[in-house]
């Protein structure tokens, strides 16, 4: 991933961020290992940011779009009380039972319930305005279904965090007419002109797309 800042700056910035636990270490180790990309992983900066965002709000009903194998699942357990839950979906089965693995051994485990198969199907089961908080990380092509769906089921107040809305800087390249840059272009004008959220969008990582339910 090319960063969007120095080196330098995300190196200083990741010193002086909490420390993740040993087993999210191995989580992202793991990531590295299986993809040769650790990028695609979250990270500990944006996963702590994920987390405090979690606790800040007192969210009790996270709602994750896209698991890999789990690591930003089970950052966000981590600040959710004891009854609180975590639902993330996951369309690739191999990724699936990897998180599982690593969502057993963890003590917030018991807040995940990994729903396996297209999260679209997953999300038409919740109830209106049912939610917290929503954290997109998924197929690029659906940000924009992802989002209506996910807006639907947030509560009024309730904030959403939508990843790589930066897409390695690309986004302000005019000649990059690449497949996922113009759907994170369209997706990112669409949101916007959203006048149904108040939104901010962070140079944190690949870009997050922070926005908060009227």
């Amino acid at each position: 991933m090319e960063t969007l800042v120095k080196e330098a700056i995300e190196q200083y910035a990741d010193r002086h961020t909490s420390e993740v636990s040993p087993l999210l270490e191995e989580v992202l180790a793991e990531t590295e290992a299986r993809t040769g990309k650790p990028d695609w992983s979250v990270g500990k900066v944006q996963g702590q940011f994920l987390k405090m965002l979690v606790g800040l709000s007192g969210a009790k009903t996270v709602v994750e779009l896209g698991t890999l194998i789990g690591f930003s699942a089970l950052v966000m357990a981590e600040a959710l009380p004891p009854d609180g839950e975590i639902i993330t979906c996951e369309a690739d089965p191999v990724h699936a039972e990897i998180a599982r693995r690593f969502f057993a051994r963890s003590p917030h485990g018991h807040k995940i319930r990994l729903e396996l198969g297209d999260a679209l199907k997953t999300l038409s089961g919740f109830r209106a305005k049912s939610v917290d908080a929503v954290f997109v990380d998924a197929d690029k092509a659906d940000y924009p279904s992802h989002y209506e769906e996910s807006l639907r089921i947030l509560k009024p107040g309730g904030w959403m965090a939508i990843d790589n809305v930066l897409w390695d800087g690309e986004v302000v390249n005019p000649d990059n007419d690449d497949d996922d840059v113009t759907a994170v272009k369209r997706f990112n004008e669409k949101l916007r002109q959203d006048t149904r959220v108040e939104k901010v969008m962070l140079t944190i990582r690949d870009g997050v797309y922070l926005v908060r339910k009227r």
